[in-house]
């Protein structure tokens, strides 16, 4: 907890520090950063904007450049702590993704039986209502069979 706390506190640091030299480069261009030339004639030109670097925090950009990678380095995911996941764990999230391959079947034999019931009330509909009630019945059947999946899927991870 106190690391996520030093990685807020680093970070928020960063964003002053980045505000703070935005704000001392807005406030450099309003105290007249444009240079206006005149012309022969007296009448005023384009006012150009003159090509000068503000050092943010007093550093030079190659400074800044190697701080920002050295941060980086030291903290890629500053605001989400980083976890180490032990063999085991890692094995528990692996057998339970082999596990909802089951979910898959389960899909395609729904697709299946509501196309062939679809089809059978199509070519003879005296039998339809016949049909629907085996249908059901084989719609809870294969539900069971996800059932059974996302339960053993429960039993990886938390038992």
């Amino acid at each position: 907890m106190a690391s996520s706390q030093k990685a807020v506190q680093m970070s928020l640091g960063a964003v002053r520090s980045l505000s703070t030299g935005m704000a001392r480069l807005q406030a450099a261009s309003a105290q007249g950063m444009l240079a206006s030339s005149q012309g022969a004639a007296g009448q005023m030109e384009k006012p150009v904007m003159v090509a000068t670097q503000v050092p943010i925090l007093g550093a030079s950009p190659s400074a800044i450049a190697s701080g920002i990678r050295a941060s980086a380095k030291a903290s890629p995911m500053s605001l989400a702590p980083q976890r180490s996941m032990s063999v085991l764990a890692a094995s528990k999230m692996v057998g339970a993704g082999c596990a909802t391959i089951a979910l898959a079947g389960v899909g395609a034999g729904l697709g299946v039986m509501f196309g062939s019931l679809i089809n059978g009330a199509a070519r003879n509909p005296n039998i339809a209502k016949q049909l629907v009630g085996y249908a059901l019945l084989g719609f809870a059947l294969t539900e069971s069979i996800a059932l059974f999946s996302l339960l053993v899927v429960f039993l990886i991870l938390f038992a």
